[in-house]
């Protein structure tokens, strides 16, 4: 599904350069599940950007269903994470204004899709995580983590076959935050790639893998 060979992100030049990566190699197996942990500015968010084709390494190569990232145009690396991958993020980042039913729609609106096709797609996603009765809803009418399982069905609208989630239960109490790990798991169990950020040990625990990152480098990696 994808390999980091050798891949470092630096920003910044001189003395005020900073390392992000350094050297990382990763490969990440088709169904694998993968959990990536590691203490604030060990490099985990800067990782999960490069996988999801968000930006470009200094050095070294990221490869996602047989695409090296570096080599594609920009409208080449949205073409991909719109084909293939689904990101679900802890601040969930849905669009204030339209209501839950309408945010699942907006990954699928430029693909051509047609309106009723989106609805209709939107919908039985929303109803798959129990919030059939919620789909007129704003954001803000809905809970942590009903908010969060609208983010996952967005994360879902395009069947990506590769989710990364970025702490998905970094802003939910512990119930909720196990209600949205099953449902990961559940992703999981039904084929799809999954690599968490996380620094709750129940995510962690839950994975195929864990690799630890420290000072931007992979420090260790092994079943959990």
């Amino acid at each position: 599904m994808m390999e980091l060979v050798g891949v470092s992100k630096r920003y910044g030049t001189g003395a005020a350069e900073v390392v992000a990566l350094e050297g990382v190699d990763l490969r990440v197996a088709d169904g694998e599940f993968v959990a990536i942990v590691g203490p604030s500015g060990s490099g985990k968010s800067t990782m999960l950007q490069l996988m999801g084709a968000l930006d470009r390494p200094t050095e070294g190569s990221v490869v996602v269903e047989g695409e090296t990232t570096a080599a594609l145009s920009a409208r080449e690396r949205t073409r991909l994470r719109q084909r293939s991958i689904g990101f679900v993020f802890q601040q969930f980042n849905l669009i204030p204004t339209l209501s839950a039913a309408r945010n699942v729609e907006a990954p699928m609106a430029p693909l051509g899709i047609a309106r009723s096709k989106r609805l209709g797609r939107s919908l039985a996603l929303l109803e798959a995580l129990g919030l059939e009765g919620r789909s007129d809803h704003l954001p803000v009418q809905l809970s942590g983590g009903e908010q969060q399982r609208v983010a996952i069905a967005r994360a879902l609208a395009n069947e990506p076959r590769l989710i990364l989630a970025d702490e998905p239960t970094g802003n939910l109490d512990s119930s909720t935050g196990e209600d949205v790990l099953r449902l990961l798991r559940g992703l999981n169990a039904e084929g799809r790639t999954v690599v968490v950020i996380t620094h709750d040990d129940d995510v962690a625990t839950s994975a195929d893998r864990v690799v630890r990152l420290r000072d931007g480098r992979v420090v260790g990696e092994g079943s959990a």
